[in-house]
């Protein structure tokens, strides 16, 4: 595991505010990785300003987008984060091309999406070079 990112002092959006690098995580695709990535999620999230409950769903959200990538590709997940005027953004990056599909109900599991629509104000997903990010916004 690869982690980048660390805060810096500045002056942001409604008065001061840290300016954080942004959070790059490179896992292995395991069952690990998305208790790794909450871990790298929650040290970064601590050095931000966001008002609870902010930081739990985040870490919430950054699960599920994980957990699809180990559940459904070979690839392993590249979890970035960054934090712009007041806006938290979770990107998950995989090497599989596919979108992420809604669960149809029959299955076991499969409300990650259901979840992102109900924690985030945004979400979506774009192909990329390399295969696909699925994202996530919320104001904090």
């Amino acid at each position: 595991m690869k982690i980048r990112g660390v805060a810096t002092p500045g002056v942001g959006y409604g008065g001061a505010v840290a300016a954080v690098e942004p959070m790059r995580v490179e896992l292995n695709n395991s069952d690990r990785a998305p208790a790794a990535a909450r871990h790298a999620l929650g040290s970064w999230l601590d050095k931000l300003d966001c008002p609870e409950p902010v930081p739990d769903d985040a870490l919430i959200v950054v699960s599920e987008l994980v957990t699809n990538v180990v559940r459904h590709t070979a690839s392993d997940p590249v979890v970035i984060a960054t934090f712009d005027d007041r806006r938290l953004r979770i990107e998950v990056q995989d090497s599989d091309p596919r979108g992420p599909v809604p669960a149809s109900g029959a299955e076991v599991g499969g409300f990650g999406l259901t979840i992102l629509e109900q924690l985030c104000d945004a979400w979506g997903w774009e192909p990329t070079d390399f295969g696909k990010r699925v994202w996530a916004e919320t104001h904090c």
